[in-house]
């Protein structure tokens, strides 16, 4: 057996484990409340997301929903992109963007939305809020990978390399280098503040609504089966993006 198939079974009999356990438990809590309305138990939601899976509807706002997720996921490494290539070409504007970015960071991501809802329409609150919350990620990332290359600037002082050529030849292969590790940990944290914030905004076509639609008419069976799809979704999207990190880490 090759070590990579060894270390593929023991990651999904890990899976596997974790799935048995966390089912027993909740079976148990749902034996406990004894009521479908608190917690309804793990077949019933399982059977409720292959319905809801049926449905075209539910298709679509998961199609909506995950578009508004690549979408803030892709204007924050973006704009995350951007901000650390200048604060790795000129050292003097990294007090201001840290300062920009301590500040979103410790914004209430519900004080976020709520704010969002008063400037913008409600197709977007969700895509602005995912986008705030998801650029310090981003801008962490990229400025630590160029911390622990900090020989790689010296060098470029020593001997005077211009901005052009330090962007090009320093810069950009390192950040190249994080992009699948930045979208490894942002697209599912973007998905889910996505989520979040489509629950408050209530847009139309987005997992979210039928979130709010089943708990406001006390289905929720409904609610955990979306939940259950959703990480579900999560998990596909940080399996695929691991493969191919490894990947070109290899």
């Amino acid at each position: 057996m090759s070590k990579g198939t060894k270390k593929f079974l023991i990651n999904a009999a890990q899976v596997v484990g974790l799935i048995v356990v966390t089912a027993l438990l909740w079976w148990g809590a749902s034996a406990l409340t004894d009521s479908e309305l608190v917690l309804p138990d793990p077949w019933t939601v399982v059977v409720k997301a292959f319905e809801l899976l049926g449905r075209g509807e539910i298709w679509l706002a998961f199609l909506f929903t995950l578009a508004r997720a690549v979408v803030a996921f892709v204007l924050s490494a973006a704009v995350a992109f951007g901000l650390a290539l200048l604060a790795g070409v000129f050292p003097k504007t990294e007090f201001c963007v840290n300062a920009v970015v301590t500040v979103l960071r410790a914004l209430p991501t519900i004080a976020v939305i709520l704010l969002a809802l008063a400037v913008f329409n409600s197709a977007y609150v969700p895509v602005v809020v995912a986008f705030l919350v998801a650029f310090p990620v981003a801008y962490a990332t990229f400025t630590r990978q160029f911390a622990h290359n900090g020989e790689l600037f010296d060098v470029c002082k020593t001997y005077n390399v211009s901005a052009a050529n330090k962007i090009r030849y320093f810069l950009l292969p390192l950040i190249r280098d994080e992009l699948l590790s930045v979208a490894e940990e942002e697209l599912p944290l973007c998905l889910k503040v996505v989520i979040a914030g489509e629950v408050l905004a209530l847009p139309l076509k987005s997992v979210g609504r039928e979130m709010y639609v089943g708990k406001v008419s006390l289905e929720t069976a409904k609610v955990a089966a979306l939940t259950l799809i959703v990480l579900a979704v999560c998990f596909v999207l940080s399996g695929v993006l691991g493969y191919f990190r490894r990947r070109a880490d290899d």
